[in-house]
């Protein structure tokens, strides 16, 4: 029996200027300089207990900002909390006012 074979790789990923469909990505945004009063979305894209780690660390986050609102967002418009990110997610996200997002994919 062959031991399984492990690649090594960086959690930033490789600089990509496209998605997947072609269309031009949009750069990230900055980092917060501070959470009081801002809206943090939080996006469950249907992975197996990310919905549980979401309000684990909204629970979490709330205790230690308190001026921080969590709210759950929907990945995409149309969508349901848990359905697959729909290409109508960063407009979406804009559209609810937003500053920044917590995306899980659980597992």
């Amino acid at each position: 029996m062959t031991e399984p074979l492990y690649e090594v790789v960086s959690p930033l990923g490789e600089a990509q200027t496209t998605t997947r469909q072609g269309k031009e990505k949009i750069p990230s945004a900055p980092p917060l300089a501070r959470l009081q009063g801002k809206k943090i979305g939080l996006i469950w894209t249907v992975f197996t207990n990310g919905d549980i780690l979401l309000e684990a660390l909204a629970d979490w986050i709330a205790k230690r900002y308190p001026g921080l609102e969590c709210v759950k967002l929907m990945p995409g418009r149309n969508a349901k909390w848990g359905d697959y990110p729909d290409l109508s997610l960063p407009e979406y996200a804009r559209e609810q006012g937003i500053d920044a997002a917590i995306v899980t994919a659980g597992g």
